[in-house]
């Protein structure tokens, strides 16, 4: 199975960018200006969701044609995805009970229970605020199979007119219920639909990068150089949707910009970090807020501390990442995928 280690260590990348984000919006003493300057990276949730389109496709493309391949694919993702949020979660709620009640609501323990956190169950983000993208994600993992067959039948070029289509789609359907977001910065509200275009997307080029163009060499600089351009373009203010276009671009180019051979980002360092991705984007809002919140109160420390704190917290939000996935996610992931839920004899 070809590598796309190149992808993977963007994640890790993408989820530093998103903790940046929110240490700087939620606790860091700067303008008001500077924060809705920074909220403008909310997009980038857009790269997300098109490397997971990617990737489930990389990995079950072709192997889902029964009801018995389905329930295994989903027990699969869940596997992987569910222990730790299950865990965040109850550190969360005991957060929310002790330190932070506006973070707290009876009402959205089932909903975030059960992922569907994401598809306007509650009124607002509580508990683990990042993890919303988690029942997000849930839900075009429930629909991968519908997609699966579209991309199919409309074929390697014109499958890329599903994500413009359900973008529209998308559109009008907030418009008609005039939702409060408009569906590129949703989250509690619908934020599982923000997901389906961009995942698409991830299917789409995906069929593109390994089939069609499976042979073209994207020169590494051009591949990382728009990559990290996609901060600025959106601190900038190029629209939301005109993003999501651009990461689908990125994520093609990074695939195809994998070298023959294993390189830098193939080396144990950099795969540990690729690995720690999903930690650290789960892991970061709790870790932020006990380092970022509490600790300048405790210790009575002024502003500027939150800085350095917030630097702090990046690396012992790394390094707890680490942690969780060699010591809980892997081993829950490879225990619970392997339970014969679903298998007959």
């Amino acid at each position: 199975m070809a590598r796309f280690d190149v992808l993977d260590f963007y994640r890790y990348g993408g989820a530093l960018w998103v903790a940046v984000t929110h240490f700087t919006i939620y606790y860091l003493p700067v303008a008001a200006s500077i924060k809705t300057r920074v909220n403008l990276l909310q997009p980038l949730m857009g790269f997300f969701f098109t490397l997971s389109g990617f990737v489930i496709m990389h990995v079950y493309d072709r192997r889902i044609s029964t009801m018995p391949d389905y329930l295994d694919y989903l027990q699969k993702r869940l596997a992987r995805i569910y222990p730790l949020h299950l865990l965040t979660l109850a550190l969360a709620i005991v957060w929310g009970l002790s330190i932070n009640p506006a973070r707290y609501s009876s009402e959205a323990i089932l909903p975030n229970i059960l992922l569907l956190h994401a598809w306007n169950t509650t009124n607002l983000l509580y508990f683990n605020y990042p993890s919303w993208s988690v029942s997000a994600e849930f839900f075009v993992y429930l629909l991968f199979p519908v997609f699966l067959i579209a991309v199919n039948r409309l074929g390697l070029y014109w499958a890329l007119l599903l994500p413009v289509v359900s973008a529209v789609a998308i559109t009008i359907f907030f418009k008609v219920f005039k939702l409060e977001h408009t569906w590129t910065y949703a989250t509690y509200d619908f934020g599982c639909l923000r997901a389906v275009p961009s995942f698409l997307g991830g299917m789409a080029i995906y069929r593109l990068a390994t089939v069609r163009f499976a042979r073209l060499v994207v020169p590494a600089w051009l591949a990382h150089g728009l990559t990290i351009a996609t901060v600025p373009m959106m601190l900038l203010g190029v629209p939301g949707r005109l993003m999501l276009a651009f990461y689908v671009l990125v994520v093609f180019l990074l695939a195809r910009a994998e070298p023959a051979k294993p390189g830098i980002f193939s080396t144990p360092f950099f795969r540990a970090l690729s690995n720690c991705s999903y930690g650290f984007y789960m892991l970061h809002a709790l870790v932020g807020a006990a380092m970022i919140s509490v600790l300048p109160r405790v210790f009575h420390l002024d502003d500027n501390w939150k800085f350095g704190l917030a630097a702090a917290a990046m690396v012992v939000t790394t390094v707890a990442a680490v942690l969780s996935f060699r010591f809980f996610e892997d081993p829950a992931r490879r225990y619970l995928g392997a339970l014969p839920i679903w298998r007959t004899k």
